[in-house]
């Protein structure tokens, strides 16, 4: 009896030994050796930083990668010609918000999940824990998640921080306290100058990815639960006129023609008490060779509105080609992995590429350079807040950002907002049944 419990209680050892050794396996870096990928790539600063680190990657695994290098627009036609064509292309990066329901659908977006979960091909150290849950969702799709973040961006208010100290004005929280403060702001003369309250991207289809913030924080979305157009619903309508009214009184002068880099140049001149932009843009504010206002701007998260405060979150992620044979697939996943690893995404944030990881934003290394800790922590906030839609989840993006943005422009012009938005509705409705 004694020894039937002690071979029991030996063998429940033994068991339990062999579950954690599974479970904590290392991946042998070597299993693809031999095998040569070729991944095409944006020109982007994370590609600038990943790429002369190849060789470690090559050393590391003896996989072969070739990776091609092309500007935006001609990358993103490439991409799309090449995987139509059945071109040699095992990995690619992609903007989930731009692409990814048309890819998805295409039949050319290698669900990750496998490769994520498999402890023979993924480090527990890689922990997919680690990347702020916003740009996973977003890379996500149908419960499949179909990229991994490698750069991150989101909105912010910045304002003119010596401003609203001289004129003891608080940051505004709520729409009701933005409108109010653009309100006090503009035409208040400093420095022989006037201001404008607020600056804001006007230029139809460009201020979409600004507008669909406030989109969202007025309690409307792109699409209604049924999947069709929301834009007349009165969420949406009162996101239109707030962004609209807010411009048109207390913007700069034609509002209809600001895209980012107008906007951000009236506030880079000094021009303007506040701007809602892109957070990247920072670099632009900060710089004391081209704006007279470095050193001057504070950060915030966007102001809430009836649904609160609700940014949107945009990234680029790299992703698997599901037409690309299973062992270069492997191999894909493995380089996917390697640069996405926590000293790469540290080491890419330090180089001045926004990290999905939040370990890279809250490392040591990070925190002793970093000069506008505001900025920081609002970035990181809006990310924690952030919803992915930045642009309509339908296929045809570009042409329900044109129906969309010429409702902003006419909010800008004080025209009929409802009429406008009911107008886009219907027109949004007709392109996504194409």
């Amino acid at each position: 009896m004694k020894k039937s419990i002690a071979c029991t209680v030996f063998m429940a050892l033994l068991g339990a030994v062999i579950a954690c050794g599974a479970a904590w396996a290392q991946v042998d870096w070597m299993q693809s050796k031999g095998v040569e990928i070729r991944f095409l790539m944006n020109k982007h600063p994370f590609t600038t930083f990943i790429e002369p680190k190849i060789p470690e990657f090559e050393k590391l695994t003896g996989i072969k990668v070739v990776m091609e290098v092309f500007p935006e627009d001609q990358y993103r036609n490439k991409r799309t010609i090449e995987l139509n064509a059945g071109g040699k292309i095992d990995g690619f990066m992609i903007m989930p918000g731009q692409d990814k329901l048309y890819y998805w659908k295409a039949g050319w977006l290698q669900p990750l999940d496998g490769f994520i979960k498999d402890p023979t091909l993924t480090e527990a150290s890689w922990d997919p824990n680690d990347f702020f849950a916003s740009f996973t969702k977003a890379a996500t799709i149908d419960g499949k998640q179909i990229g991994v973040v490698i750069n991150t961006e989101t909105s912010l208010l910045a304002y003119r921080k010596d401003l609203f100290s001289q004129f003891k004005v608080k940051v505004p929280e709520t729409m009701k306290e933005l409108e109010e403060t653009a309100k006090f702001f503009h035409g208040k003369e400093v420095d022989g100058k006037k201001l404008v309250g607020i600056t804001l991207r006007g230029k139809g289809a460009a201020a979409t990815s600004q507008w669909v913030d406030f989109l969202y924080s007025f309690g409307g979305s792109w699409t209604s639960p049924q999947g069709k157009s929301n834009l007349a619903a009165p969420g949406s309508i009162a996101s239109f006129k707030f962004y609209g009214d807010l411009l048109r009184n207390y913007g700069p002068e034609g509002g209809t023609m600001l895209h980012w880099a107008e906007s951000t140049s009236a506030f880079m001149e000094g021009k303007a008490a506040m701007i809602y932009d892109a957070n990247v843009f920072k670099s632009l504010y900060e710089n004391p060779k081209e704006s007279k206002v470095a050193g001057k701007v504070g950060y915030a998260v966007i102001p809430a509105g009836p649904a609160g405060s609700v940014p949107h979150v945009s990234n680029w992620s790299l992703a698997i080609n599901k037409n690309s044979p299973a062992d270069r697939q492997k191999a894909a996943w493995l380089f996917i992995q390697w640069a996405t690893n926590k000293p790469n995404a540290l080491g890419a944030l330090l180089a001045g590429v926004p990290a999905g990881r939040a370990s890279a934003w809250n490392s040591p290394e990070y925190k002793a350079g970093d000069k506008q800790p505001d900025w920081t922590a609002n970035t990181q906030k809006s990310f924690e807040l952030g919803q992915p839609q930045w642009n309509p989840p339908v296929i045809n993006v570009p042409e329900i950002r044109d129906i969309t943005g010429q409702v902003i422009v006419e909010a800008i012009q004080g025209k009929d907002v409802e009429a406008a938005a009911k107008k886009a509705a219907e027109l949004m409705d007709k392109k996504m049944e194409i």
